[in-house]
């Protein structure tokens, strides 16, 4: 098959889209499928076309900083229109978000598109319009996928299926991981994300701080970049973001993270795993993951304090958890949500009839 993708952004801009979008191509790519994404070019040092591990990659030029601007919509539209034979020739075009892209040629590929929907707006409560778009574009599309069963709960449209996410064991035991000495006199952390409000950043500087004022030694990595990059340099080490996260889990007692994708990976090398949240939106998306049980999740500071020393004190419950949040991270592969993809277009496209 020839199978295009519509995204954001692709490697090597970093993202959880990205490696989700990466690891089926590459899955795709060994099967013989002819593959090709058309996203934005976020380096202007970035071909405009090229072959990534198998995969064509179109990009389209643009300035970021616009991006919301009726001026860029017009540049991506007419890209999408400039390059119609790409989307013509393809079997399947798979959109990520994106849906808006693909309206200019709409009517001549109709029959083949379907669409994944990765997040949200980050706006709580939802907007009215974000639902609409949302319920509109899955009515356009062949079928859909949504990455948790959260968002059917705060958006309107229901997904043909549901997927979390996975985790490569294989590139993690490869990525040359060791195990050096752990220091037991202190609480070693590892922070994966932006470094944004919405990734609850403040709840974990006070999570940090609250833990030292009660005498504990805390010795923390900031995995990350952005707003709050000054006041977590002050309380430990910011790397900016990396291309292998998982050489900062090793030895952690804690990871602190939202994020499917990096508490998959921090559950796979065994460490507990601290999420917050701050509405009703972020606590679905915590609790309806499969995992969730494996997780310490909280609202306040205070309370995940609560429950860190909680398990901390009961050395067997801790072991438990990373054992069986391991065992669960082992069964989450890219080739199951590969199939999820390969039903969905299966499902699709054979129902074609007008």
């Amino acid at each position: 098959m020839k199978i295009v993708h519509l995204a954001k952004y692709y490697l090597p801009h970093l993202g959880g889209v990205e490696i989700h979008l990466n690891e089926i191509n590459s899955l795709l790519v060994k099967m013989g499928h002819d593959v090709t994404v058309v996203v934005l070019k976020h380096n202007s040092k970035l071909a405009d076309s090229t072959i990534l591990n198998g995969v064509r990659v179109i990009r389209i030029t643009n300035e970021v900083e616009k991006e919301r601007s009726f001026e860029v919509k017009q540049e991506i539209w007419n890209f999408i229109k400039k390059h119609q034979d790409v989307f013509l020739e393809a079997d399947v075009i798979h959109v990520h978000d994106v849906f808006w892209w693909i309206l200019p040629i709409y009517k001549l590929v109709r029959k083949k598109v379907f669409i994944t929907y990765h997040g949200w707006e980050t706006e709580y409560p939802v907007r009215f319009n974000a639902k609409l778009q949302r319920y509109v574009s899955s009515k356009l599309s062949r079928g859909s996928i949504h990455v948790g069963s959260w968002i059917q709960k705060f958006y309107f449209d229901k997904p043909n299926y549901v997927t979390y996410g996975a985790i490569n064991a294989k590139r993690l035991t490869k990525s040359g991981i060791k195990s050096h000495s752990h220091d037991c006199s202190q609480i070693n952390i590892a922070f994966i994300g932006r470094l944004s409000k919405d990734n609850e950043v403040e709840k974990y500087i006070k999570t940090v701080e609250l833990l030292r004022k009660m005498g504990h030694k805390i010795n923390i990595v900031w995995i990350g970049d952005g707003e709050y990059h000054d006041k977590c340099e002050a309380l430990g080490v910011v790397t900016g973001f990396v291309k292998n996260i998982s050489q900062y889990f090793v030895n952690k007692d804690l990871i602190f993270s939202s994020s499917y994708l990096s508490i998959l990976e921090a559950q796979l090398i065994g460490s507990n795993v601290c999420s917050f949240y701050s509405n009703n939106l972020k606590k679905a998306y915590l609790e309806s993951f499969p995992g969730s049980k494996f997780l310490l999740i909280a609202n306040t500071p205070e309370s995940m304090v609560s429950k860190i020393l909680l398990l901390f004190n009961s050395p067997k419950s801790q072991n438990i958890a990373k054992l069986e949040g391991r065992e669960f991270a082992k069964q989450q592969t890219w080739s199951k949500v590969l199939n999820i993809y390969l039903k969905l277009w299966n499902e699709g496209l054979p129902n074609i009839s007008d």
